[in-house]
């Protein structure tokens, strides 16, 4: 039985159409993209930070050994245990081998130990440190800011004026040039620590007695009162010239030195402080000469 056209065509306009596949708009999509990326990003993070604290933390990468030499060792080593102790802002070990606190430990030894100089900090394998101190050197001792201020206590200093260490009393009574002059920087009852006024033009007076030592002069100390300075030699006789004018003074007393004794007390005093000329007065004579 055949069915008539006009009923085909009402059951197909009736009939439901296929359903077509349908898709997120892009924005949505490219929004779930981020969000997946910023959770595995996150997840990393946290991995890595924890994998981080894991490494840190090892007893296998911390410092348990410290190892002191030099000056003062074992006190050295002792700041040095103390610095590793604790953790840094509470969360990562001062002992670890990646965060070993060098500064503060460096800086604590400095201030304590003002005859040491540097610091050398290293680490010897994954759980040993090595610290290695070097000592100040000595280029005269300061015994107070005149000599007839002085209570026969001596410092050891360096050529910059450095007032390190209370010197032995051997090393006071040896040849060690000895250095009167005012101080600076001194803080509390000791001078340690403190500077020789004119440090700057310390080297240069230093030298200077080395070159008055050359020409005979046996100087053992050297006073500095405002811009002049005063060698006294063993036999008592003293040598005035002017900071800074070095060279013209050294001049000068290589001119009149090879006349002069001056280290049996026969020499009062020599004047060096004015250009071309040299004054120098014999003990008992009423006058200087030139």
């Amino acid at each position: 039985m055949s069915v008539p056209a006009s009923t085909r065509n009402v059951t197909i306009a009736r009939g439901k159409k296929p359903k077509k596949e349908t898709r997120a708009p892009l924005k949505k999509q490219r929004k779930e993209k981020r969000t997946a990326l910023m959770i595995s990003a996150l997840v990393l993070g946290v991995i890595l930070i924890a994998a981080t604290f894991y490494v840190l933390w090892l007893p296998a990468l911390r410092m348990h050994e410290v190892y002191a030499d030099g000056p003062h060792a074992d006190d050295v080593r002792s700041v040095a245990l103390e610095a590793l102790q604790g953790t840094h802002v509470f969360i990562v070990p001062r002992n670890s081998l990646f965060f070993i606190p060098e500064s503060d430990i460096r800086k604590q030894v400095l201030e304590m130990f003002p005859d040491i100089e540097a610091v050398s900090i290293s680490a010897q394998g994954l759980n040993t440190l090595t610290l290695t101190s070097a000592g100040r050197a000595e280029a005269f001792l300061w015994c107070g800011s005149a000599p007839e201020l002085s209570d026969g206590t001596c410092y050891e200093t360096n050529a910059e004026g450095f007032v390190f260490a209370v010197a032995s009393d051997t090393a006071s009574s040896t040849t060690v040039l000895k250095v009167y002059a005012p101080i600076v920087g001194q803080t509390g009852d000791t001078p340690l620590k403190a500077h020789v006024s004119y440090a700057s033009r310390i080297p240069d007076a230093l030298r200077f007695v080395k070159a008055m030592q050359q020409l005979n002069a046996g100087v053992t100390s050297l006073a500095i009162r405002d811009d002049e300075a005063d060698l006294y030699t063993a036999g008592g006789t003293r040598i005035t010239y002017v900071l800074g004018r070095e060279e013209q003074a050294a001049t000068t007393a290589a001119s009149i030195f090879p006349q002069l004794n001056l280290n049996n007390g026969s020499i009062q005093y020599v004047d060096l402080r004015f250009e071309g000329k040299g004054y120098f007065k014999r003990s008992g004579a009423a006058e200087p000469e030139i």
